[in-house]
Parts: C-alpha cells; structure tokens; sequence
C-alpha cells in the first residue's frame, strides 16, 4: 500500500481477538488473530478499545504467539476512555480523534458504542 492510512480499524479485545478462561486464568488467542492483525495493518491504522483495565489488557496482548502482531496495533485505549452508565463502559471515540467518517468499529457489544 502506498501513502498514509486514511482508515482505522478500532477493535474490542476480549471476544474478538482474545477469550479469558476465568477458570484457568489464561487467555486464549482467536484463530488466526495475528494473521488479522497483520493483514489489516496493511490497509487500516489498528486501534484496540477495550473496557478492560490498561493491566489486563497488556498482559493479554502479550499472548499474541507472533510478538510482531503486537507491533501492527498503532494504539491502545482501555477503560479509562470510558464513561461507565450503569454495568456497561460506553466507548467514548472522540480519544481517537480522528475521522468517524473513516473510522471501522469491531466490537460484541453495540451499547459499548452508545455515544
């Protein structure tokens, strides 16, 4: 690809690129997560968004098999970007400032986006 990214690609960690195993504490990559990663890097700027805590997401993005996958995330918000309504963290986009117009949300959870 030639020239900057005019897009980016905002994805929710848990359920889209990890699972937690509360039961065994550990955290368990999706199927070709880093694959993903590395494809989509070529097209979008990558944005993780989690309503997860900036410990917890770290530490489960340091699963990632392939270290390089972790290299193609451009940048990382966590539930300090959020604004908490009631038991959901609304993801407060405006942190990212940029173009929503240009801007792809991958997340399984719509209230998240409320805002």
């Amino acid at each position: 690809m030639k020239g900057p990214k005019t897009y980016t690609l905002v994805l929710d960690l848990d359920e889209t690129l990890v699972h937690y195993n509360e039961d065994q504490n550990a955290v368990l990559v999706r199927p070709c997560a880093e694959q993903f990663l590395e494809q989509m890097a070529t097209y979008y700027e990558i944005v993780i968004f989690t309503a997860g805590t900036k410990d917890y997401a770290d530490w489960a993005l340091e699963h990632l098999a392939n270290k390089a996958a972790r290299h193609y995330i451009d940048f990382r918000l966590y539930r300090d970007h959020t604004i908490q309504c009631m038991e959901v963290f609304i993801k407060d986009l405006s942190y990212l400032g940029r173009d929503l117009d240009r801007t792809i949300i991958v997340d399984n959870i719509t209230e998240n986006f409320l805002l």
